[in-house]
């Protein structure tokens, strides 16, 4: 029965190599949590609302399209104004930082990445599918638009789309350049 066990690992490795549908409830809110910090600090839901728009990747070590998209994260993140924000999740932290430090640092990413949480942010995280996967969150805690799955041809194009539609949700400016 060699088949078998055959034809799930090749359906695992397509899966990690090219996503899967992942949807978390329209109606999730990110009110209450606590998160660890990559670097041992706390980030929690006052984080989330002193933005307009909190961009949130959930992506693991193992993940080929999320290491192949971490640098473009990077760059991104670094053209945003202040209002908005990019954060990362490690979906599988197991307790050694090296692993992913190095992951960050080869990307040149140096924004808040999380590595543990509780509350509504361990909801969220755990109703996510597959990795990459990016939400939206707004300076309330609300989902804002559809979840963004798997890499992303022009990262930078569709993450403005997301953006803007939720900064117009919101009656705010939106980002110039779309």
């Amino acid at each position: 029965m060699k088949t078998p066990r055959i034809l799930l690992g090749l359906a695992l490795v397509f899966l990690l190599f090219t996503g899967c549908e992942s949807a978390p409830p329209e109606d999730a809110v990110l009110a209450s949590f606590t998160a660890v910090t990559l670097d041992g600090g706390s980030f929690t839901e006052e984080d989330i609302q002193s933005k307009d728009v909190t961009i949130i990747n959930v992506w693991a070590t193992f993940c080929g399209p999320c290491l192949e998209e971490m640098p473009d994260l990077a760059a991104y993140a670094k053209t945003l104004p202040d209002n908005v924000q990019l954060i990362t999740v490690c979906a599988d932290y197991a307790g050694d930082a090296d692993p992913v430090r190095k992951i960050l640092q080869q990307a040149g990413y140096d924004g808040v990445t999380l590595i543990s949480g509780d509350g509504d942010m361990a909801a969220l995280v755990g109703s996510i599918q597959a990795v990459p996967t990016t939400v939206l969150i707004d300076g309330e805690g609300r989902l804002s638009g559809s979840p963004i799955v798997g890499g992303q041809p022009d990262l930078a194009v569709a993450f403005n789309k997301a953006v803007n539609q939720a900064l117009k949700e919101q009656g705010k400016a939106e980002l110039s350049g779309e």
